[in-house]
């Protein structure tokens, strides 16, 4: 009996198969157990019962079952049911007797016990999507806001941010009541950053957000602990994301608090929120650009100058950034003149990524017919990916790829420019990492075989590496490796195979080792 417990809590596969009605009443017959241990154990199965039976019927019993013991257990069996709402989220709408369901958890906000009553409210932000406009709910959360007792108002605040995910009326109406919390000069630094994390779901469109905004910013100069801004910044990054009118001002505050602030911690919470804001790279003022350069230049900490690196990454994906950047008198220009000074950088990580923003800019003029010498570049990414074989350090895979996805990038882009010299570049590589580990030449034989499916130009270059390290010797060699290297292998000269004819003998001998592995 101790191991069929003991496996409902792994993969199913081991238990008997059961229908829902069976599995609903062995489940039941463990609420009803007098041991709290049994309880538990069945209360924690429920998940795993609505993904097996999603039916309506069944999840509005279990629910029904799972409330009334919330009503009348103790707060470590209410704890469990809360977890089983929050994981259930997708099957609540499911869930026929709403009122009734309401009603049973509602009950415990009457206690006495200011733990079980924030229990409650937790319990009924994790179901507010099916009732978002209950205005008893609305009232108890508000009441729960006004408490003296610290659990209890951090369940109100989760509960505010729920329904205002949900309910528009409820965000407009609770954002006065958690300014004025934020507000008050008695909040402790640790609260008043829950509330301004709370405050960016309670904006309630994009007229209510100018003013939530305006106030966040007067936070800034008020209350400056490194908590509450990092939370604000937060915040502001959020609710200017979801209006997207306030992004350019939104940047220029946190390009200011990036190149301005002495806190490490407070600069890397601004970087993250451009990262985010980059998604909308049309919206940035051409002088912001300039000044995320100027930021990353300035920048002494490694880990804040890939933020802006990844900032980079995701506004070259913008076609007006690409062309800007491109031209050499341009706005952007300083972007580009940055990531060539960094692709030759000995940071392998950092010099992958800069290679990667400058690979998307001259992709997109060749796309574009504009006129571009992308010289510099190929030097860089070849001398990375030469770095990268320098010793067996497992973190110079991630930027060996980023380096071959450039290099298969470019060969695409203009083949006759490219596709001959970086099939030379990596075949070199190839042969002269015969004895390293299976995954540097896994990597390289898939840059082979993206470039042998598409690219003429690169074909003879192709063929002549696979068919030195493709001989038997070579196959032999990794056939008691990983998988990964003969299967890259494989998979290059499959590539190969379809477009040209001489690479058939090869491939048919290496198909011929492996048929008996």
């Amino acid at each position: 009996m101790i191991g069929v417990r003991l496996n409902t809590f792994n993969d199913s596969s081991g238990e008997p198969e059961q229908d829902a009605n069976s599995a609903l009443t062995e489940l039941d017959k463990g609420l009803r157990s007098g041991k709290v241990g049994e309880q538990c154990e069945a209360i924690v199965r429920f998940p795993r019962l609505f993904e097996k039976y999603p039916f309506p019927i069944l999840i509005n019993s279990s629910f029904l079952k799972l409330a009334d013991v919330f009503r009348m257990g103790n707060n470590f069996l209410r704890l469990w049911v809360l977890r089983v709402c929050q994981q259930s989220e997708k099957h609540l709408d499911k869930i026929l007797n709403v009122d009734e369901f309401l009603r049973r958890v509602f009950s415990v906000l009457h206690s006495n016990d200011p733990v079980a009553r924030a229990l409650a409210l937790r319990t009924l932000g994790a179901v507010a999507g099916i009732i978002p406009e209950r205005q008893n709910v609305h009232h108890a959360i508000r009441r729960g806001l006004d408490s003296h007792d610290n659990v209890e108002v951090d369940a109100a605040i989760y509960a505010t941010t729920r329904f205002a995910a949900h309910s528009n009326t409820f965000a407009v109406a609770m954002c006065n009541k958690l300014w004025d919390m934020v507000d008050c000069e008695s909040t402790a630094a640790e609260r008043r950053a829950k509330l301004v994390r709370a405050l960016r779901t309670v904006h309630g469109g994009a007229v209510r957000a100018q003013g939530v905004l305006k106030l966040l910013r007067s936070l800034l100069e008020r209350f400056p602990s490194t908590n509450t801004v990092r939370a604000a910044i937060i915040a502001l990054t959020h609710i200017a994301a979801d209006t997207v009118v306030h992004v350019p001002d939104q940047v220029e505050l946190l390009l200011s608090i990036a190149m301005n602030d002495a806190r490490s911690p407070v600069r890397r919470a601004a970087l993250v929120g451009l990262r985010k804001l980059a998604e909308h790279a049309a919206l940035w003022p051409a002088d912001c650009i300039e000044n995320l350069v100027r930021a990353a230049t300035d920048s002494q900490e490694m880990a804040h100058t890939m933020l802006c690196l990844q900032v980079m990454q995701k506004l070259v994906a913008c076609p007006a950034v690409c062309a800007a950047a491109a031209s050499p008198t341009g706005s952007c220009a300083a972007l580009r003149r940055y990531c060539c000074d960094i692709a030759l950088s000995p940071d392998l990580s950092r010099a992958a990524t800069a290679a990667d923003v400058l690979t998307m800019l001259l992709v997109h003029c060749y796309e574009e017919c504009l006129p571009v010498d992308g010289s510099d570049l190929m030097l860089a990414l070849e001398t990375l990916v030469i770095a990268t074989g320098a010793d067996d350090n497992p973190n110079n895979i991630k930027p060996l790829r980023v380096a071959l996805r450039c290099l298969v990038q470019l060969s695409k882009a203009s083949p006759a420019t490219y596709a001959t010299r970086t099939a030379g570049a990596v075949s070199a590589q190839l042969q002269l990492c015969r004895h390293a580990s299976a995954r540097r030449p896994a990597a390289l034989l898939e840059a082979l075989a993206a470039l042998g499916a598409h690219l003429a130009p690169a074909m003879p270059a192709l063929h002549h590496a696979l068919g030195l390290y493709a001989h038997s010797a070579q196959l032999q060699l990794c056939r008691h490796a990983s998988a990964r290297r003969p299967a890259a292998l494989l998979e290059a000269l499959a590539a190969l195979g379809a477009h040209l004819a001489p690479a058939m003998p090869a491939l048919h001998h290496a198909l011929g080792l492996y048929a008996h592995r």
